[in-house]
């Protein structure tokens, strides 16, 4: 997995490293129901607003077949990058239950065709 981190008016910190390390661990766990060869590339931006105690934060996730896009806005920058996260792990859970209705169902026609799966 290919990681861009990048801050604009705004340095980075421990606590923050630690909270986007502890966001991108979760999506690895996440991304690992796909092929092992495929390539995810994670892009996140975070930004203040220099007149105001304001945070965005955005990511892009790239992956083969598509492509996730998460932003937030919030006065303290942990909770931007938390609610971020969470709407693109929000965004992976419905990908990966689509992909699991699709391969249930391309089992279940299989078997209704006559063949039988080898497990």
């Amino acid at each position: 997995m290919r990681i861009d981190i990048s801050f604009k008016h705004l340095e980075s910190s421990t606590i923050l490293d630690n909270i986007i390390e502890k966001n991108i661990s979760r999506i690895e766990r996440h991304t690992k129901i796909f092929k092992p060869n495929d390539v995810v590339h994670v892009s996140f931006h975070m930004e203040k607003n220099p007149h105001k105690d304001d945070y965005f934060c955005w990511i892009n996730m790239y992956l083969p077949f598509r492509v996730f896009k998460a932003q937030s806005r919030d006065k303290t920058p942990s909770i931007a990058i938390n609610n971020c996260f969470a709407a693109l792990l929000k965004q992976l859970d419905k990908a990966r239950h689509k992909l699991e209705d699709r391969s249930r169902k391309n089992r279940l026609s299989y078997r209704l065709a006559g063949n039988e799966l080898e497990e």
